[in-house]
């Protein structure tokens, strides 16, 4: 003869409610972590590229400006220049990702130079790191 026994869940494991919270923070958990880690995505290219954008054509005006003075910077928006902060990255979009060493990556990105009603399309290769406060581009 076989004697059950019955015991309340609660003293032998966790209750169905237990286990359903428990899986739910495990699931924000490993959420959490995976967007912690692992290739920048557009949003993150975005705002570096912009930068790197504008201060380029900064330091060209600014070496205008030391050779010809305002006059130079006031040719080169005659010649279809925009100021920087006029300036704006469009539509990125990583065409390939590869991890490198140190958790550098490497991407090929296509984006557009938008400027006003100008718009041009560029298509480059740029290294990223992940620092303390973000992404950051890599110098060649």
């Amino acid at each position: 003869m076989f004697m059950v026994l019955k015991i309340p869940m609660k003293t032998v494991g966790l209750s169905i409610g237990r286990r359903v919270r428990m899986a739910c923070v495990s699931f924000v958990v490993v959420a959490f972590l995976a967007a912690c880690s692992g290739a920048p995505d557009a949003g993150d290219v975005q705002p570096l590229l912009e930068t790197q954008v504008r201060a380029s054509l900064e330091n060209a005006q600014s070496a205008m400006r030391a050779l010809g003075g305002e006059s130079g910077v006031e040719f080169m928006r005659a010649m279809g220049a925009p100021n920087p902060d006029d300036i704006h990255i469009e539509n990125v979009e990583i065409l390939e990702s590869r991890e490198l060493e140190h958790q550098d990556y490497e991407l090929q990105l296509r984006y557009d130079i938008v400027a006003g009603d100008n718009r041009k399309v560029e298509t480059t290769t740029v290294r990223v790191n992940e620092g303390d406060n973000g992404w950051r581009l890599l110098p060649d």
